[in-house]
């Protein structure tokens, strides 16, 4: 049955995604303190749809248009209030009144990020749409026509006016690590996200069809943005084959001329790598032959034998850094350096430290980023140090981290850090904040009280925050025993 907006419908249209999370955290205590055994929504803990309709909330109450809270938020692309709609038990099967699940909704949308959410947690992909089409026919009609042309196409059919002038592409993030386009057509008001392709090679997926190495190559080079949805959807399923096929394909990528091409390989032998389940690792020649094959693992040999590419990508990516020229390429390369267990670590801070001064702030990044690897070898403490006082504020951001993980709690330490408490930045000034409490300077406490009151829970620094304040509980509790005692 059809009502007037509810205060759920009403923050989601306005897009609050603040709003959202709190009604329905307050909904959900108000069921748990009337129920306290209610049945759960998902793992985390929240009390599911059915317990909040009966302490009177429901999630999904249909709005003045028929729509739901989700069917709003899937159609806006906003990845935080469906993840929350989500977590709270909503359903994600209902057909709308336009005749749209809210995966073909999301398809429709071109959002990446919820599409992907909506997937796993195992949504009908066989529902069809008003025009006959499922998810995954949709999606590849969106791909092949292109979003452009799908939008100017539903627009002359369904506006006064049909769209003047060139499209508008802006770039927008999709959910808390990627980005997407929004395109909008002037003069329609109207406007989709770009990521069809992307949702296309998800939706291939779950349908168990497997798209060749070049086919996903050519769709992420079609996206001209190294941290757009498309890259990271084939990156994603190629590196989840974790197949010595995919990795050589991968590798044989490192002498192509274009560097979005050279990059799209080394993320993914750099997510192969990372995500290999194998405990142990043997060494391996640049072909990938096993040295010593069959000798086991007592003997250091892989025990998922030549197919292992853990070691491979290590020694390949040592000498490749040493000369690649992209400062895009190179920092993915230093960061896959970073999540090589077996390297070394002398050998790491190595491999690091000709990149200290690189021009480009995103080779920096990653150095930076690295150090915490390798933070007390020699020649890494000066350069933290230094980075202290770089012109880009992740390098800064990193730097105190690092440091924090190195726990010298020398003065010297301390007292460089301390500048960074004015810095600009609020996120870096959370970053020295919580170097400080955990290298136990008071001044840092001093500055945590000032910082952390209000802080809100879904801001970018709030795990660092707590971070500092389950230190300072430690320590605390600690030393109360330590009088009683």
């Amino acid at each position: 049955m059809t009502h007037g907006d509810t205060d759920l419908i009403r923050a989601v249209r306005a897009d609050d995604a603040a709003r959202v999370r709190a009604l329905l955290e307050a909904a959900a205590g108000q069921a748990v303190r009337a129920a306290p055994h209610a049945g759960r929504a998902d793992d985390t803990g929240a009390p599911g749809a059915e317990a909040l309709r009966a302490d009177g909330f429901d999630a999904d109450a249909l709005g003045a248009d028929g729509l739901s809270a989700l069917d709003i938020a899937v159609a806006h692309g906003s990845y935080p209030m469906v993840q929350a709609l989500r977590a709270h038990g909503v359903r994600l099967d209902r057909v709308g009144p336009d005749g749209r699940t809210p995966l073909l909704r999301a398809v429709d949308a071109g959002a990446y990020a919820v599409t992907t959410l909506l997937l796993s947690s195992s949504v009908p992909l066989w529902p069809t749409g008003p025009d006959g089409r499922t998810a995954l026919e949709l999606a590849r009609h969106w791909h092949e026509t292109g979003a452009e042309n799908e939008l100017r196409r539903r627009t002359a059919a369904t506006a006064a006016t049909a769209a003047t002038g060139p499209a508008e592409l802006s770039r927008v993030p999709d959910d808390e690590y990627s980005f997407t386009g929004l395109l909008r057509l002037p003069g329609t008001g109207v406007s989709v996200r770009t990521g069809h392709t992307a949702i296309l090679c998800a939706l291939e997926a779950a349908h168990g069809i497997r798209a060749p190495f070049a086919e996903l190559l050519a769709r992420a080079e079609a996206e001209a943005d190294l941290q757009g949805v498309t890259r990271e959807a084939a990156v994603t399923l190629l590196h989840a084959r974790a197949d010595r096929a995919t990795w050589e394909e991968a590798a044989a990528l490192r002498t192509r001329p274009r560097p979005s091409v050279r990059h799209f390989g080394a993320e993914v032998m750099r997510c192969i790598s990372l995500f290999d389940e194998c405990d142990k690792c043997g060494t391996y020649d640049e072909r990938g032959e096993g040295e010593g094959e069959g000798e086991g693992e007592e003997n250091g040999g892989c025990v998922d034998g030549p197919a292992c590419v853990t070691q491979a990508t290590q020694d390949l990516f040592l000498r490749w850094a040493a000369e690649e020229p992209a400062p895009e390429v190179l920092a993915v390369l230093l960061r896959g350096l970073s999540d090589c267990p077996a390297l070394p670590r002398a050998a790491f801070a190595g491999a690091l430290l000709p990149h200290v001064r690189h021009p480009s702030a995103v080779v920096r990044r990653s150095v930076a980023q690295a150090f915490i690897g390798c933070a007390g070898e020699e020649g890494v403490f000066a350069e933290l140090l230094g980075y202290l006082r770089d012109g880009d504020a992740e390098v800064r951001a990193q730097s105190c981290v690092a440091l924090a993980h190195r726990g010298d709690r020398s003065r010297a330490v301390r007292d460089a850090l301390m500048p960074l408490l004015s810095d600009p930045s609020v996120e870096i000034r959370i970053q020295a904040v919580r170097a400080l409490v955990l290298l136990d300077d008071p001044r840092g406490e001093e500055a945590l009280d000032r910082l952390g009151s209000g802080y809100p829970e879904d801001g970018p620094g709030y795990w660092s925050l707590y971070d500092a304040y389950r230190h300072l509980r430690l320590r605390r509790a600690a030393g109360e025993r330590g009088g009683r005692g």
